[in-house]
């Protein structure tokens, strides 16, 4: 391939921010490029690649789920990536993304540069395959949030200043061939260490394809989408409950594919070497004092994040705490039976059985305050009060129930939960198996098989219907739409959302109809001077350092 050129900024964060890292296994006076040459140094370099996902995956989740239908500011108000108006060029929330993103890129490359140079490796094939494949996945990422941008397919160990961005159609090409050539030289499933298999490799060439098809109005895609999909899945089905899938001490099962992973017992700093995921999609919590854990306060889950479920409907009750005890722990350490309940967030289908819940175990339930979750006004206790007048971008302390599916649980005795947002040491997951049956569906769905389509989100579907519900569809119920409900339902809080939209075109429609803190402002927020955002902006200094043309995105 054409030897491309890059950003001297991204080359500059590399060195100065990731190397530090990898060093970090070189204990002798060796130089770095002595050290990748060893099979201790190339393995270093290896792991140095996996763990930079930790600097997308661990961080505050603005790219993935702000300035969406399901989530708004709570009591602290969103970024401007998450509202849009003042969105610019100089965001750092935008310019930290890409800069991560080329900086596990870089990393990826260097054991792809090394594999040729290193010393003999039974492993060396293996590592590269993975390499291969995470610089593919660094650019899906890239290529979903900007368009086109420059591909890195090399190892960069010096600065340039020209760097051509690459056409989109360009950029899925590279992708895929990157994604292909990993495949062979990768394990079928993986073993639970979070390492990257085929079926990793065909999940993302699924979804990969359905992107593209999306991007480049190339129908085609949607059918190699289904096929990738199909191979992915492999005729596993979806066996676990939803309760056990996200169990906190489950979290290597089968349904995962990949994901990031964290391990508590290996980290310097237990307080802020974790990630956020768990402090988010939540109203506050109050502080140190209310033996609750740490919530972030934004990214508030919307009436629409509520409504969206369906009664009968397991997902919900596993997705969010509708019970709040005297500590949030009490839920997963204690007989609940016998703990004072503080709060209870009733669904909007168990609304009219307050007082009868109140009364199945009143004497530690008498004082419990009930907040609804319904957008009509109801009263409890002789108090009337709606969701939307407890969440949103009022951000009341309490409002509203917060997320639980996210919660790391230590074993009793065996760890302490520190009050902080990054201490959590739970996997964040990349791909499941519910997901690979979604995009299967959106697939056929675009291909024009809606029977298909609704066959494969009967599965999820399915696996999410309480006894004595059922859920199953029929393909007339199956368009776009609905498929979209189907993912907030399954992927609430899964770094999923704003993609998700962007892709399916629905990112103004769905903030407009369903999101009021963004509606009330209208749909100028979404661009300036006649054009409309629909990607985020190249950062400024990306373009200020090219010693060429580079044109920014629409709407900025």
């Amino acid at each position: 391939m054409k030897k491309l050129i890059y950003l001297v900024a991204i080359t500059a964060f590399f060195f100065s921010s990731c190397e530090s890292f990898i060093e970090t296994n070189n204990k002798s006076d060796v130089d770095s490029d002595s050290f990748y040459r060893t099979a201790t140094g190339f393995s270093s370099l290896r792991n140095a690649a996996y763990s930079s996902l930790r600097n997308i995956y661990s961080n505050e989740p603005w790219l993935f789920e702000a300035g969406v239908d399901l989530y708004a500011s709570g009591r602290n108000q969103l970024p401007n990536v998450g509202r849009y108006a003042g969105l610019t060029p100089q965001d750092s929330d935008v310019k930290a993304f890409y800069v991560r993103c080329y900086s596990g890129i870089q990393l990826a490359n260097g054991v792809i540069y090394y594999s040729e140079l290193t010393e003999e490796n039974s492993n060396a094939a293996k590592y590269t395959a993975e390499a291969h494949f995470l610089r593919a996945f660094y650019h899906f990422l890239l290529v979903q949030q900007f368009g086109g941008v420059p591909i890195m397919d090399e190892y960069v160990n010096e600065a340039y200043f020209e760097y051509p961005r690459a056409s989109i159609e360009d950029v899925y090409s590279f992708i895929i061939s990157e994604m292909e050539t990993a495949k062979a030289n990768l394990p079928a499933t993986d073993s639970g260490t979070g390492e990257i298999t085929q079926q990793t490799v065909n999940h993302f060439l699924a979804k990969v394809y359905l992107t593209r098809g999306w991007d480049t109005n190339n129908t085609s895609d949607f059918t190699k989408a289904a096929e990738y999909a199909e191979l992915a899945i492999n005729g596993q089905g979806l066996n676990l409950t939803f309760e056990e899938l996200f169990d906190p001490t489950n979290e290597v099962n089968e349904e995962v594919l990949w994901s990031v992973k964290y391990d508590e017992e290996n980290v310097y700093d237990r307080q802020n070497d974790g990630n956020m995921q768990w402090a988010y999609f939540s109203s506050y919590l109050g502080g140190t004092e209310t033996n609750h854990k740490y919530t972030a306060s934004t990214l508030t889950p919307t009436w629409r994040m509520h409504e969206v479920f369906q009664e009968g409907d397991a997902r919900y009750y596993t997705t969010y705490m509708l019970t709040l005890y005297e500590s949030y722990w009490d839920f997963y350490y204690k007989n609940t039976s016998t703990v004072k309940v503080e709060f209870y967030y009733p669904t909007r289908f168990d609304v009219a059985d307050t007082a009868a819940w109140r009364n199945e175990n009143y004497e530690y339930r008498k004082d419990a305050r009930i907040i609804p979750m319904t957008e009509e006004t109801v009263t409890v206790s002789g108090q009337p009060t709606t969701y939307t007048e407890q969440a949103g971008s009022g951000g009341e302390v309490f409002g509203v129930p917060g997320f639980r599916k996210f919660d790391y649980t230590p074993e009793a005795g065996a760890s302490t939960i520190i009050f902080s947002t990054r201490s959590s040491f739970r996997d964040v997951i990349l791909a499941r198996l519910g997901e690979t049956y979604l995009i299967a569906a959106e697939a056929y769905l675009q291909a024009g098989n809606t029977a298909a389509a609704a066959e494969k989100i009967n599965v999820v579907r399915n696996r999410a219907a309480m006894d004595g519900y059922n859920l199953a569809v029929t393909s007339a119920d199956i368009n776009i739409d609905f498929i979209l409900d189907e993912r907030a339902r399954e992927l609430a809080g899964e770094y999923h959302r704003w993609t998700d939209l962007r892709r399916t075109k629905k990112v103004m429609e769905y903030c407009m109809k369903y999101n009021p803190e963004l509606a009330q402002f209208g749909e100028g927020i979404f661009g300036t001077n006649g054009g409309k955002a629909l990607y985020r902006p190249i950062p400024q200094d990306a373009i200020d350092l090219n010693h060429s043309e580079v044109a920014q995105n629409s709407g900025y």
